[in-house]
């Protein structure tokens, strides 16, 4: 297949910043290694998660574009999602890898990494060992969906040929694995009664997270293809974001009956109503992150390919809200010891973002994403 996506134009003014802040994160990111974490985090005995454990919760539904629209094209049948396969794929790739990065600094005896796939360590209790042994195999199975990608541009056909052949195995396998850790993540926090927030802590954290993360996944394919086709001139499918738009709307509308419901269930109708910092917090989360993308979807806007777009902008930010509390807000606890990240904990998460961005722009630029017949050619 040709590629037809080449680099054309001047290098962007944008990549520099963010190439810039990618180098400064790597730098950062070696002391953190060499110092330890005490010199370079505020984490303490009271905060024992930080935003590294935030972000990486945001980015896993986020990196769910690839489950997602994989789910949807080869096993629903959904032929026409196979022309943002590659971007969902790709954004899934670069989101799992980021997590990997952040989870490997967030670990005190980073050396011994490996101990959870050595099986005298294997822990089968473990929700955590779950998500772990799920996430590392996922990106393997990312690796082998993105592959063709880079080996059609210099023309490697055996290993596409196999690759396109097992599609079906290598898809499946996938999304099930997707399917365990996003769930597994919400189980892990059912250990938590006492200490999260009933507004979020609720037996049916599993599930919720799982719906989250197929909206917050379609809203990340939303976001990422309409970006790309704007950038690079393409013709946008209209139709296709309508589609879209319909799935996440689905999705929200099913989030939204399970919380509701879930509230309304244990009694905790009147939590919302109390004057404090966590009843705003759940109106804030629930408006931005679930009411207003339905309004967009529900409206003219959802026909349009920008109805989505801002769904997907909205979505993203409630799911971060979401996650904030869980992992962090949520959790805290009276103490004389506060945390607030520290300077190099920040530098080194605003850099790896950039790093994503940078690199998807890249590949975007340089490789062929889209099918021939969308890309102009």
């Amino acid at each position: 297949m040709k590629a037809v996506t080449k680099l054309k134009k001047p290098i962007p003014t944008s990549f520099y910043p963010l190439a810039l802040l990618a180098l400064l994160a790597v730098g950062l990111s070696i002391y953190r290694l060499v110092a330890g974490l005490g010199a370079t985090t505020n984490m303490n005995d009271h905060y024992p998660w930080g935003i590294w454990i935030t972000i990486d919760l945001f980015l896993i539904p986020v990196a769910g574009a690839a489950f997602t629209i994989s789910l949807i094209t080869y096993f629903f049948g959904r032929g026409r999602y196979h022309s943002v396969i590659r971007p969902a794929v790709l954004a899934g790739f670069l989101g799992y890898g980021i997590v990997g990065v952040l989870l490997f600094l967030d670990i005190g005896r980073w050396p011994q990494f490996y101990n959870i796939l050595v099986p005298g360590f294997i822990n089968l209790h473990s929700f955590l060992e779950e998500v772990s042994l799920c996430i590392t195999l996922y990106t393997v199975i990312l690796v082998l969906e993105i592959a063709p990608v880079f080996l059609e541009k210099y023309n490697i056909k055996a290993p596409i040929g196999w690759i396109n052949s097992s599609i079906y195995w290598i898809a499946g396998i996938g999304i099930v694995l997707s399917t365990l850790h996003q769930s597994s993540l919400g189980s892990m926090f059912l250990l938590m009664p006492y200490k999260l927030h009933p507004l979020w802590w609720t037996p049916a954290l599993p599930v919720l997270f799982f719906l989250q993360a197929v909206y917050t996944g379609l809203g990340t394919t939303a976001i990422a293809i309409n970006l790309v086709w704007r950038a690079m001139g393409l013709p946008i499918d209209r139709q296709l974001f309508k589609r879209i738009g319909q799935a996440m709307s689905l999705m929200l509308a099913l989030y939204l009956a399970v919380k509701v419901g879930d509230w309304m269930g244990a009694g905790e109708v009147d939590l919302l109503l109390k004057p404090d910092a966590f009843g705003v917090l759940a109106w804030i989360e629930i408006i931005l992150g679930v009411a207003i993308p339905l309004i967009i979807l529900y409206s003219r806007l959802g026909s349009h390919s920008q109805g989505p777009f801002w769904a997907g902008v909205f979505v993203l930010i409630g799911t971060f809200i979401n996650r904030l509390i869980v992992s962090w807000i949520g959790l805290a606890e009276p103490s004389h010891v506060p945390y607030t990240p520290s300077w190099i904990e920040i530098m080194i998460t605003v850099g790896l973002m950039a790093g994503g961005v940078l690199v998807y722009s890249i590949v975007a630029r340089s490789f062929q994403l889209f099918p021939e017949e969308h890309s102009g050619s």
